[in-house]
């Protein structure tokens, strides 16, 4: 395997990827800080909006990036709480220990995905 040209390419493992999760970065953060009436989710289902956006950046955060998985996680929990957070100064917003219940919950079922799919790769590779 060649050297990496650049720095970046030594932590992004699939640059696709990558993009797709600093795109989803965006989008949640513009959402995040826009009044509720302006926002084109229905408030009724939020838990499931937030476990939903969390599970799917856990899966985008593994498959693209280099680092350590704890390290991955560590930044998967700092972004989940300071998202909560940051809305305690946004007008018209509040912070919510249910949505970082929810944030939190997105994140531990990305991760027990991704070991059941480590588990079932290596049964699977016993069993040939």
């Amino acid at each position: 395997m060649s050297k990496p040209r650049y720095r970046w390419q030594r932590r992004v493992r699939h640059p696709w990827v990558f993009a797709l999760m600093l795109a989803s970065l965006v989008i949640f953060c513009v959402m995040l800080w826009l009044p509720t009436q302006y926002l084109l989710v229905d408030g009724s289902n939020d838990k499931q909006h937030h476990i939903g956006f969390f599970f799917g950046l856990t899966l985008l955060c593994w498959f693209s990036l280099r680092y350590h998985p704890a390290w991955q996680l560590c930044m998967l929990l700092l972004f989940a709480v300071l998202s909560e957070l940051s809305q305690h100064w946004v007008p018209h917003r509040h912070s919510s220990w249910d949505d970082l219940q929810a944030n939190l919950t997105g994140i531990a079922l990305g991760y027990v995905l991704l070991i059941l799919i480590k588990l079932g790769k290596k049964f699977l590779s016993k069993g040939s």
